[in-house]
């Protein structure tokens, strides 16, 4: 797909209902319908299962970012307890093992110890600093801004106050 065709959403859904949001959505945002997109929706219905099967969620804020520019570039603990992250298309997550992460955090762009990536399709589930028992890993999405790269993460949450009204088939007919 060209980057301009790709979708952006936000929904809070339950597992039960992920698979007819995600079809409305993409519906509603001109994605053509298919194996491609078939695939794509049962790669998310799955890792939403999963994610809410850790957290003990029956609802998960779904995020799907088609993003262009430096999105989150400075190294950072996501304000949460956990996150799901994955990479669809173009430039991946950035990571920092535990022994550097205070470094990281302090000298932001000066940082030049060692980075890990992940892959795309990797599926990464990050602590973040509302963790019991961790620090959170510190993290950041790559510098793009000026080299024309499109990336599609998709981020999935356990609701919070800044979670969409719950989905629900009747407000999308």
């Amino acid at each position: 797909m060209a980057p301009s065709q790709l979708p952006a959403l936000r929904i809070l859904v339950s597992r039960a209902n992920v698979r007819e949001a995600l079809e409305s959505e993409l519906d509603a945002f001109g994605m053509a319908s298919g194996r491609t997109r078939d695939a794509f929706i049962a790669d998310i219905a799955d890792l939403v299962s999963v994610f809410a099967g850790i957290t003990r969620q029956d609802l998960v804020d779904v995020r799907l970012d088609r993003i262009e520019h430096d999105a989150c570039w400075k190294f950072h603990k996501d304000s949460v307890e956990i996150r799901l992250l994955t990479t669809y298309r173009g430039e991946t997550t950035e990571w920092i093992s535990p022994q550097f992460a205070d470094r990281a955090l302090r000298e932001q762009k000066d940082y030049d110890s060692p980075l890990e990536s992940l892959r795309q399709h990797d599926v990464a589930i990050f602590r973040g600093k509302h963790a019991n028992s961790a620090d959170g890993i510190v993290h950041r999405s790559p510098p793009i801004a000026g080299t024309g790269s499109v990336r599609l993460l998709l981020c999935l949450n356990a609701p919070s106050i800044v979670s969409p009204e719950q989905w629900r088939a009747e407000r999308r007919a």
